[in-house]
């Protein structure tokens, strides 16, 4: 039995139409704005929030890791070893979780 049908897709992988986008783009600047918006709406520090959280989970890495537990960071300043650290990790974090739930999210716009 010989197949003939040959399956291809009609665009590349990343290709990306950028004149589309700029058609939608107050499309798009909603959808940035109500994600904004509804993050920190909620919060009493609002948008400042995205910098003190880092911030105080630094401090708490650098008296736990470094002042009880006593471990190195093999002569980088602290701060900014556990800082970078944290920063990947939750970018990472917050993809992986904002990915996860956008069908569930935008469910009324599919």
């Amino acid at each position: 039995m010989e197949f003939n049908t040959i399956i291809k897709p009609q665009n590349k992988l990343l290709e990306v139409d950028f004149k589309e986008i700029w058609q939608y783009r107050d499309l798009f600047s909603m959808f940035v704005k109500r994600d904004i918006i509804t993050q920190y709406k909620q919060t009493i520090l609002g948008p400042t929030w995205f910098f003190i959280q880092p911030a105080l989970t630094t401090v708490m890495y650098m008296i736990v890791f470094g002042g009880i537990a006593g471990i190195s960071t093999d002569g980088l300043p602290q701060p900014m070893f556990y800082l970078a650290g944290i920063v990947c990790w939750q970018y990472f974090s917050d993809c992986l979780n904002k990915t996860s739930s956008t069908f569930t999210t935008n469910q009324g716009i599919f």
